[in-house]
């Protein structure tokens, strides 16, 4: 089952997102399931020229650019794995499916509809406590001088606030960073268990680097609570769910 699959006209650009449940284990060896993924595409892409493009996350901070200079390896290979480490890519090319593959971090999926850019980046907490939509902002600005009011953002299935326990060293980090993100972290009334709102300091994030809060769309899922998705947190699962973006 593909959720909130959107194939939408915008400015005279075709574009394409959704994001699976576990009917599509997107782990890295699993080569069927970016055969199997073209196959859900929207009538009218053309899927002989399409090419997923994937990443080998890290729970970094580092965001890949494909510019014009950017060929594919094997042009006999659509369904080909691009292993450079990072977390997120962005491209003006058309027919470049970019893919985040997730079990319980946030993918965040962004669409400059003037500038015709797509991006997709994984967000762990270890991405987002060190920058990388900051990152994301700057390449968009700096390299295809976007401007940041015209970018859509999409926030995929991933854990929730009420799910995502953490311990007193990880509030202890997030507050010496900045003692705001107090607000992100909440205990427990019965157990004095701490949770984490990751989406949440993603959001405001979002919005302190620039990004129009009206802009941001997000599914509202929590993987870890809903079972027709995959989470480590849960049960400690190898297999991956897929977001993806193509224009």
């Amino acid at each position: 089952m593909i959720h909130a699959i959107k194939d939408l006209d915008l400015n005279n650009s075709r574009i394409a997102y959704g994001f699976m449940d576990n009917a599509l284990d997107f782990k890295l060896e699993n080569r069927d399931a970016r055969k199997e993924l073209s196959g859900y595409i929207p009538a009218g892409f053309n899927k002989k020229d399409m090419y997923i493009y994937e990443v080998k996350q890290v729970h970094g901070n580092n965001i890949i650019v494909l510019n014009k200079d950017f060929r594919i390896k094997d042009e006999d290979d659509y369904y080909g794995l691009n292993l450079a480490e990072a977390d997120g890519a962005f491209t003006q090319k058309t027919g470049i499916m970019l893919c985040i593959r997730t079990a319980d971090c946030v993918p965040v999926l962004f669409y400059d509809r003037i500038k015709r850019v797509i991006g997709a980046v994984h967000c762990g907490w270890k991405g987002a406590y060190t920058g990388i939509i900051a990152n994301a902002g700057n390449i968009l600005t700096d390299y295809f001088q976007s401007n940041l009011d015209d970018v859509i953002i999409i926030i995929g299935p991933s854990i929730c606030k009420n799910c995502y326990e953490v311990k007193e060293d990880f509030l202890n980090k997030f507050i010496a960073k900045n003692p705001l993100n107090q607000k992100f972290f909440k205990r427990n009334a019965d157990k004095n268990n701490l949770f984490f709102d990751l989406k949440g300091f993603l959001k405001n994030e979002l919005s302190i680097n620039g990004f129009n809060k009206e802009n941001i769309h997000d599914l509202n899922k929590c993987n870890f609570e809903d079972k027709n998705f995959y989470s480590y947190r849960r049960n400690k699962t190898d297999k991956r769910q897929v977001s993806f973006i193509i224009i």
